[in-house]
């Protein structure tokens, strides 16, 4: 009976140690590298013509990623409550400076390449922000995963929830502290 129990604690001792350890750090690797590639096909569309590297959107557009990619390692569910809880002011005072300098590119076409780029950066970190915790993914993760696509309805409902946290996410990367350092 002792043996079990010390087993069974073993256990969850081990399993807290990798959910607060190297899980914390593979979500957020994923998640960055993700941030990376996008902000990479963003530099591809400028070497190809399709954007000019010198106009203010592509720079700020380039800062702005390079921001969230900083800030990452600093999000979790407590913290993003937080930040909509403290901060509520400061998020409510419109877009991110990177979506106003996606919304600024002339050609629709650069644009709307641009944003679905952008949008899937944006989409990895919020989904980061939810694997972090073993809370959400049970709670939130997996029943979305599955309910999410076999019920239409219920995707139309989380999409508008999942980019407003991605825009609260970009907000705070341009305004952090670990953010202003990435220029």
């Amino acid at each position: 009976m002792y043996f079990d129990a010390i087993v069974g604690g073993s256990v969850l001792l081990l399993l807290g140690i990798l959910i607060y350890g190297p899980w914390q750090w593979i979500c957020t690797d994923v998640a960055r590298q993700s941030v990376f590639e996008h902000r990479d096909a963003i530099f591809d569309l400028a070497d190809s013509g399709k954007l000019s590297f010198d106009s203010p959107q592509y720079r700020t557009i380039r800062r702005s990623l390079q921001k969230a990619i900083r800030y990452s390692h600093e999000l979790t569910i407590p913290h993003l409550l937080y930040v909509v809880i403290m901060d509520k002011k400061q998020h409510e005072s419109g877009q991110s400076e990177l979506l106003r300098a996606v919304d600024q590119i002339e050609d629709a076409e650069t644009r709307r390449e641009v944003l679905m780029h952008v949008n899937l950066a944006l989409l990895a970190l919020v989904k980061m922000v939810v694997l972090k915790s073993p809370i959400a993914v049970v709670f939130l993760y997996f029943p979305l995963l599955v309910f999410g696509n076999l019920i239409p309805k219920i995707k139309r409902l989380v999409d508008p929830v999942v980019s407003k946290t991605g825009e609260i996410i970009q907000s705070e990367a341009e305004g952090s502290e670990s953010g202003l350092m990435a220029t």
